[in-house]
C-alpha cells in the first residue's frame, strides 16, 4: 500500500545515503496544477530514486496520474493518463548546470530542506500537453467537416465523364 510522500526532504543527504521513496501525494494539495485540471479528485503516484553518479547527485523519478482535463475542441471534461518519467541533476549554483550528465536536467536547491510535492508539480507542469484534446474527432464540427469531406469524394466518383461518350467513337 501507498503512503503520503513526505513534503519537505534534504535531497543531498538522500542522494548521498542512496534513498528509495514510493508514495502518493493529493492532486488537491497541488495548486498551481488545480488551476489547470477539472477535478481535484485523486492522487499523484510516484516513486523516487536518490543517488549519485559519480560526484554528482541525482534524483531519478517516475510519476503517474489520471488527470481531468477540458478538451479544447468540444469543450468536455476529459480524462488524460499522465505517465512521466525524469532524472535531475542537484545543483547548488545556475553557473553548474554546464557540468551535470546529458541524461539529466539540472535541479537548483535553494534550501537544505526541498519540498517534495513541488518538485512533483514541477515536473507534472512541464509534461502536461499545451492543448488537450480527445484523441478522436470528438467535436460536431470535425464530424460534420469529415461527412462531407466522403460525400464529396462519393459525388465526383458518380459524376460522368463528358468524354466518355468519345472513347466510343474511337
Amino acid at each position: 500500500m501507498m503512503t503520503l510522500l513526505p513534503e519537505y526532504l534534504d535531497f543531498v543527504q538522500k542522494a548521498r545515503n542512496g534513498c528509495e521513496i514510493q508514495g502518493f501525494w493529493p492532486i488537491n494539495r497541488l495548486k498551481r496544477l488545480l488551476e489547470l485540471v477539472q477535478s481535484d479528485e485523486g492522487n499523484i503516484e510516484a516513486e523516487l530514486v536518490f543517488d549519485q553518479q559519480g560526484r554528482q547527485k541525482v534524483i531519478t523519478g517516475h510519476a503517474s496520474a489520471s488527470l481531468k482535463l477540458t478538451c479544447q475542441r468540444c469543450t468536455q471534461v476529459m480524462d488524460y493518463p499522465l505517465d512521466i518519467e525524469f532524472k535531475l541533476a542537484l545543483i547548488s549554483d545556475e553557473s553548474h548546470a554546464d557540468r551535470i550528465p546529458d541524461d539529466c536536467e539540472p535541479f537548483l536547491l535553494t534550501d537544505d530542506r526541498m519540498s517534495l510535492p513541488e518538485l512533483l508539480e514541477d515536473e507534472i507542469l512541464l509534461a502536461m500537453p499545451l492543448v488537450a484534446m480527445h484523441e478522436h474527432d470528438c467535436s460536431d464540427y470535425l464530424l460534420m467537416q469529415r461527412k462531407q469531406e466522403q460525400e464529396e469524394v462519393e459525388s465526383a466518383a458518380e459524376k460522368e465523364n463528358p468524354f466518355a461518350a468519345l472513347k466510343d467513337l474511337l
